[in-house]
């Protein structure tokens, strides 16, 4: 009875370590969404004033708006942020 214990025990033992590796290699795998791409001094995180997102300011779309400069993450939310301005005037 000992000796099947001894034996399920070191298999555990042999399997949990064969699961703990293949997750570790899997984890080693993920794909670095970066591109690498080398950083510049655009590289500045702001929010987007519609639905207050945050982002690279070189990835954004800008809006020259009553003489200020504002940035917006997507064309949609400076469409939908024009939109509002016209609705409050």
């Amino acid at each position: 009875m000992f000796i099947r214990l001894l034996i399920f025990f070191i298999l555990g033992v042999v399997i949990y370590r064969a699961v703990k590796s293949w997750f570790a290699q899997v984890d080693h795998q993920k794909v670095d969404n970066t591109q690498n791409k080398p950083l510049r001094a655009d590289d500045v995180m702001i929010q987007d004033p519609y639905c207050g997102v945050y982002f690279a300011r070189r990835d954004g779309v800008t809006l020259n708006y009553q003489g200020k400069e504002l940035h917006f993450c997507s064309e949609s939310c400076r469409e939908k942020y024009l939109t509002q301005q016209g609705n409050n005037d």
